[in-house]
């Protein structure tokens, strides 16, 4: 037993004494792990000068703060045998962001030396062939808040593995990056630029133990900052200087230099505590290859990384998850406006239901009229309006008005110029009529043009065929009640004209008020674009609260939401179209229910949004048209 502890004392010190003369600074006297001097060719050629420079796959090593600045999911890797005495380096990362998530990051690290040969007490060898092999599993994750700052973790899983022997610990790093000069609000591009980082690594302490053994890898900071300064088009150059310390080593200074030259080359040069660092990086689209080059006392390394980006950007990922929520929020609100439509529309059916039960046609026939209004292509529109003429044909046939039966029928056959029954009754009255008028075949002719002209609309012929009849035969009182039925329509029609004038007088002054005119001229609202972020994220609040509201049926709630909304930002989405939808919907509903006057007013406010919008003016007009309508009607009782 004392033999072997005697010889894996022996193995183990030699690769700790490998690993350390290579990997890490002359002072730490191989008190740290190999891992703590991170990866990445990009950061070595600049001296790991990277604790505030981070913006890559490998800022998990460094800095995990760093992960929250980067914009598409990128790919590391590279192998390098170190010295040629058997010491191998790989590491590999992956970090994926995620414009709503922040960036999770996974590596995998590993450190070897290989022949190295087992000794007994006495010096002899037990294995030619042995190995040290150490490795780091680590999951990180870093999350910007704000352009101004980020922060971020790394957990790390370490074991290592000599002759059998395995030992494991538990490891974690924190890290934050700021923009001092860019939270403070400067304007300068170079005081914008600048970055100020802090790694704390280990602060929980991996206890990696071989036996009675353990391998140090104590809690360390790392301070740094970096800056930008433009040299011209797609030409910069980038500086950074770090400053590390642990709790068992002296503090190391590390400074780098990088100059990037359009995108594609970039130049670095670098300090790690006084050992010469270079490199050069080439990429090409999406695929970059980084070298970097380390003078040690015992030998030069030589790197090279492979490094690969893919997939869309954080924008990218923001629009398209922007576009779906709109997609999806419009879906919701066309299903709400539609929803709301059809109870409308039934309800406004029941009503036409409930007064042709109730014998009331004259308000089924009004209803009837305003369902074709306001649901145009409604199945039942032409319907319901040919049976409540149908109806009051009948009433009026029954009360032995053939006049106003034959004009009911004609009525009705303008709806629906294939309904049997309303031809049927239309020849049955008018044979009846010129029966009892005992008309020639000249009063039969002027009485058919007559009737015709009427159902057309066309009031003045109808009214001279009537005056013709009532010459040839003044006894003909089926004409003379019709003749007193045209007056009222010419009256009406005089009283719609009326209103018609005074509809567009209305919506002239609303599009006055609108453009509001003065001699200086209105100072133009602002674009959702040239607002501030906090802003923005307010107006958006707005709108979606708006749109569950309208969804949850409480449209005057949406209302109050969009229009806050459109005062600050009428181009935000279809705002402004939401508004105008729900003041159209609004207004219907007190239209169909014969409340008039609160119709106008409510698609005079639509004009605020939309005051050359033809249905608008159309609706406002239709409701004058239905007051100078119902007035005509009082009159006439």
């Amino acid at each position: 037993m004392r033999r072997g502890r005697t010889a894996f004392r022996l193995i183990l010190a030699g690769a700790l004494l490998a690993g350390a003369t290579v990997a890490v600074a002359a002072d730490d006297a191989g008190l740290r792990s190999v891992f703590a001097r991170g990866a990445g060719e990009r950061a070595l050629a600049m001296g790991g000068a990277y604790g505030a420079l981070a913006d890559d796959a490998t800022a998990a090593f460094w800095n995990p703060a760093g992960l929250g600045l980067l914009e598409q999911t990128e790919f590391q890797a590279s192998h390098t045998d170190l010295i040629g005495l058997g010491f191998y380096e790989q590491y590999g990362t992956l970090a994926v962001p995620s414009w709503r998530l922040g960036t999770f990051a996974v590596s995998l690290r590993r450190f070897g030396v290989d022949g190295i040969e087992g000794r007994d007490d006495r010096g002899g060898i037990t294995d030619p062939d042995l190995e040290n092999v150490e490795s780091e599993l680590g999951f990180a994750y870093g999350r910007s808040l704000g352009k101004a700052w980020s922060v971020g973790a790394a957990f790390k899983y370490q074991q290592q593995n000599v002759a059998g022997y395995t030992g494991n610990g538990l490891g974690l790093d924190v890290g934050v990056l700021a923009r001092p000069f860019l939270a403070g609000g400067a304007t300068s591009p170079l005081l914008r630029s600048v970055r100020v980082g802090l790694t704390l690594r280990n602060i929980v302490e991996p206890d990696v133990r071989l036996l009675d053994e353990d391998v140090p890898d104590p809690t360390g900071l790392r301070l740094g900052t970096a800056f930008r300064v433009p040299l011209g088009e797609r030409v910069h150059v980038l500086a950074a200087a770090d400053l590390e310390r642990t709790r068992d080593m002296d503090a190391q200074a590390h400074a780098g230099l990088e100059l990037v030259l359009l995108d594609l080359l970039a130049l670095r040069v670098g300090s790690n505590d006084g050992i010469l660092a270079a490199g050069a990086g080439v990429r090409w689209r999406d695929l970059a290859v980084n070298y970097a080059f380390e003078e040690y006392e015992i030998d030069t390394v030589h790197r090279f990384g492979l490094g690969i980006t893919f997939g869309p950007t954080t924008g990218e990922q923001r629009l398209a998850a922007e576009e779906k929520f709109e997609r999806e929020l419009d879906e919701r609100l066309t299903r709400a406006f539609r929803e709301e439509s059809e109870r409308r529309t039934a309800t406004l059916v029941a009503g036409i239901e409930s007064a042709l039960a109730r014998g009331d046609y004259p308000r089924a026939l009004e209803q009837t009229r305003a369902l074709r209004v306001l649901a145009p292509n409604h199945p039942e529109a032409y319907v319901l309006e040919a049976r409540a003429l149908m109806a009051m044909a009948a009433d009026a046939e029954s009360d032995d008005d053939l006049a106003g039966a034959a004009l009911a029928f004609q009525q009705c056959l303008l709806v629906d110029p294939s309904h049997r029954g309303a031809r049927a009754g239309l020849t049955r009255v008018k044979a009846e009529s010129d029966l009892r008028a005992a008309r020639s075949q000249e009063t039969r002719n002027l009485y058919d043009s007559g009737m015709t002209a009427y159902v057309a609309g066309d009031l003045d012929t109808a009214h001279v065929a009537f005056e013709l009849i009532l010459q040839l035969d003044e006894s003909d009182e089926e004409a003379r009640k019709l003749l007193h039925r045209l007056d009222e329509a010419i009256l009406e029609r005089d009283r719609v004209a009326a209103a018609r004038s005074e509809a567009a007088a209305v919506t002239a002054r609303a599009r006055k008020d609108v453009a509001t005119p003065s001699p200086a001229p209105a100072p133009a609202k602002p674009t959702f674009e040239s607002l501030s972020v906090e802003r923005r994220t307010e107006i958006a609040d707005l709108y979606r609260r708006g749109a569950d509201a309208a969804e949850a049926g409480r449209r005057a709630d949406a209302i109050i939401y969009w229009e806050m909304v459109w005062s600050a930002a009428p181009d935000y989405r279809q705002v402004s179209e939401l508004i105008k939808q729900e003041y159209l919907a609004q207004g219907m509903e007190a239209f169909a229910t014969g409340r008039l006057d609160q119709a106008i007013d409510i698609w005079v406010k639509a004009l605020a949004v939309a005051p050359d919008d033809a249905r608008v003016n159309s609706y406002i007009e239709r409701a004058y048209e239905h007051k100078a309508r119902i007035r005509a009607n009082r009159s006439v009782k």
